[in-house]
């Protein structure tokens, strides 16, 4: 009887990693296939699950830059701070900071805009977001103007660009030329 008992044991510690491995690739797979395009997802779902876990950061991006395509920059402002606050995912924070200097400058308040742009610019200084709002706000002022060419000029060079945001820098560029 002792026999079997440790020819039992002998097998269910040979045999236990082998299921045990078997058992998390499936679960694994399982949890792939259920990644949950956000597209599919309505602003009131995602708002309860952003009150359920306040720092899920790329849904609460993905929220707020619902809200701030729609203008809705009340409903956008609260989940762009928290971010801005709250993460430490840099890319994250910078967009967050950027998304908010647009909307402070879109309320009439340039020079407060232009702190949280430049802010993100200083986490993140490869920012084509926060580098293409501070050439637009800068373009529109007369005294600042010419930085604002320059540095949407130089934007227009970037490959990464989007085909849209070209034919928008080239658009204000053209407004501005002479």
């Amino acid at each position: 009887m002792l026999k079997n008992k440790w020819l039992y044991a002998g097998l269910f510690i040979f045999l236990f990693p082998f299921f045990l491995l078997i058992n998390l690739n499936d679960n694994a797979s399982d949890i792939a296939n259920q990644n949950t395009n956000l597209e599919d997802v309505s602003n009131a779902e995602m708002e309860k699950v952003i009150e359920l876990n306040p720092d899920i950061f790329p849904m609460r991006i993905a929220l707020a830059n619902r809200y701030f395509e729609e203008f809705n920059y009340s409903s956008a402002l609260p989940h762009f701070m928290h971010v801005a606050q709250n993460s430490e995912d840099l890319e994250l924070k910078s967009l967050a900071l950027a998304q908010i200097g647009w909307m402070v400058h879109d309320s009439g308040d340039t020079i407060t805009s232009l702190n949280y742009i430049e802010e993100a610019l200083s986490i993140s200084p490869e920012s084509l977001l926060a580098k293409t709002y501070l050439g637009i706000i800068l373009i529109q002022q007369e005294e600042t103007r010419k930085e604002g060419f320059e540095i949407l000029t130089f934007l227009k060079t970037d490959p990464t660009l989007s085909n849209e945001d070209l034919e928008i820098i080239q658009e204000i560029l053209s407004i501005y030329e002479n």
